[in-house]
């Protein structure tokens, strides 16, 4: 397995006028990659970064933003990726836990990093803009550009165990957790991606994930492992999605989170099955419209499973079984324990642990957090903190987050699963399930719902919906339709973001059990 220095100079040398990037109207080419990494590579150094410091980026979907990351991992520097819709305060705590040495931000970010500046524990961060034009350069900021370079610079000499990122988990409570990675984690992790996702000869990435995901790089380096090109845009749009695809040339299209059903509830158009996606592969496809995606876009759906502590994808669902995660890649082991830590039987639901085959393909920790990484990492296993069963085929299937539950009528309920029925509705686009301080004690089930565009749903209709699908302590009690959910990177839905207050909700019962008096608060 070679490293990503590496893997570029391999496919510069092997595919030289190949793009490797396309983004609007430009094109990257393997060979201009190499020369424009370099030539970075040296700018950096020349700058100050050495191999082993810490970078912070906060940069935006651009083909600069991937030539500065594979730049940094030239010289050996460690990327940590900051989300650029933090505002102040969550720069703050990111930038405050990982202490970088260096910062390179988007001039439209940097009103808000100043904020974050006032209230930094630590000093000697050097602060690198790009398009500058537009910022004051005083105090630590400098301005960055990587055009018209000619200086070149060799490698470092890095090995695949080196730490290469740092990347911090979305949507956690309290004190960031920054997960530190391995190149070989990378390596492993597009390995079992490009399998996934059956990528071929001539076959084209649509890259629409921002960077600040660990999704959006296994891309990058599918590409680089098997010489094919990627085709990137900015951002997602249901949309545009489609429109973009075909203008592209894209044969694979990757999903996560929320997009398969956002893209589903789209209005149906003549042309929907007019594109070369061969493949749609990720993970979180709702059950319920699996196979009538398919059909619909005349594609095939490969799902995955895994989390950004044990590896980009730890089980593959390479025999299309619908609702299934799959069976462990060849890396991994996995089985389903109970509360007690002991392992359950087939057909049981409990928590999805994980055990490496390999050294060096998990996370190393969480970036100095000895004690969060002992809850996470026990005897060389990652406990997941999912939920899930297996079958006695040896398929694995997911069943939520352990901490996305709520407790009601001396039952659990998975949010997930209310939230797949609720999303099963014709008028639903997404929807996102809380549970609520109940009057009767435990919890009541709330749930935030997105109609389709344009789209209108009675209240009543969708409650006798979730009757007929679900048990009577499963029914949510209180209804809010939304216009648009506060998301994360992959375009799921940030709960803690979503209002507390029930003022205006739609109550669905005043009792035990699913009632006709129904009341707006």
């Amino acid at each position: 397995m070679l490293t990503l220095h590496e893997l570029i100079t391999k496919q510069s040398r092997e595919r030289p006028k190949m793009a490797f990037l396309r983004f609007e109207d430009s094109v990257m080419s393997f060979s201009e990659l190499e020369q424009r990494v370099s030539s970075a590579s040296a700018a950096f150094r020349e700058t100050g970064v050495k191999s082993g410091d810490r970078v912070a980026l906060i940069i935006g979907n651009h083909p600069e933003h991937v030539v500065i990351y594979l730049a940094l991992a030239w010289i050996g520097a460690i990327s940590i990726e900051v989300s650029t819709h933090l505002v102040g305060g969550g720069i703050y705590l990111q930038l405050n836990d990982a202490e970088p040495q260096f910062l390179i931000i988007d001039a439209e970010c940097v009103s808000e990093l100043r904020l974050a500046l006032q209230e930094l524990r630590f000093v000697g961060l050097r602060i690198l803009i790009r398009n500058a034009a537009e910022v004051d350069l005083e105090g630590p900021f400098r301005s960055l550009s990587l055009e018209h370079l000619s200086a070149t610079c060799e490698p470092f000499p890095a090995t695949l165990d080196r730490v290469h990122t740092i990347a911090y988990t979305s949507g956690t409570p309290g004190r960031p957790k920054g997960v530190v990675m391995s190149e070989r984690f990378f390596q492993v992790g597009a390995k079992n991606a490009a399998i996934l996702a059956d990528v071929r000869e001539n076959d084209v990435l649509f890259l629409w994930e921002p960077f600040y995901h660990v999704a959006g790089w296994m891309s990058v380096v599918i590409a680089l492992q098997r010489g094919v090109s990627i085709a990137m845009v900015e951002r997602f749009s249901g949309a545009q999605c489609w429109d973009q695809i075909r203008a592209s040339g894209a044969t694979i299209l990757h999903y996560l989170g929320g997009a398969m059903n956002i893209l589903f509830k789209q209005p149906a158009r003549p042309d929907d099955r007019d594109n070369r996606i061969r493949i749609a592969w990720g993970a979180a496809a709702p059950k319920s419209c699996w196979r009538a995606f398919e059909e619909r876009f005349d594609l095939t759906v490969r799902e995955g499973y895994g989390i950004t502590e044990a590896q980009n994808f730890t089980h593959l669902n390479l025999d299309g079984r619908v609702g299934s995660i799959g069976k462990p890649a060849d890396e991994f082991d996995s089985w389903i324990v109970g509360e007690d830590g002991k392992m359950l039987p087939n057909g049981e639901i409990g928590e999805i642990v994980v055990a490496a085959r390999l050294p060096g393909i998990i996370m190393r920790g969480y970036f100095r957090d000895p004690w969060r990484t002992a809850e996470v990492l026990r005897d060389g296993c990652v406990f997941t903190g999912d939920l899930g069963h297996q079958d006695d085929d040896g398929f694995f299937y997911y069943a939520g987050r352990k901490k996305d539950s709520s407790r009601r009528r001396g039952k659990t309920v998975s949010a997930w699963e209310v939230e797949q029925v609720i999303n099963s509705h014709p008028d639903v686009e997404e929807s996102a399930v809380v549970g609520v301080p109940s009057d009767l004690g435990e919890q009541d089930i709330r749930a935030f719902v997105k109609p389709v565009s344009h789209g209108k749903i009675e209240p009543l209709d969708l409650i006798q919906w979730c009757e007929r699908r679900l048990a009577y302590y499963q029914v949510p009690r209180y209804l809010d339709f939304v216009e648009q959910f506060p998301r994360g990177p992959t375009l799921r839905i940030r709960k803690t973001e979503l209002p507390t207050s029930l003022t205006g909700t739609w109550e669905a019962e005043i009792s035990g059990r699913p009632s006709s008096d129904h009341r707006r608060r």
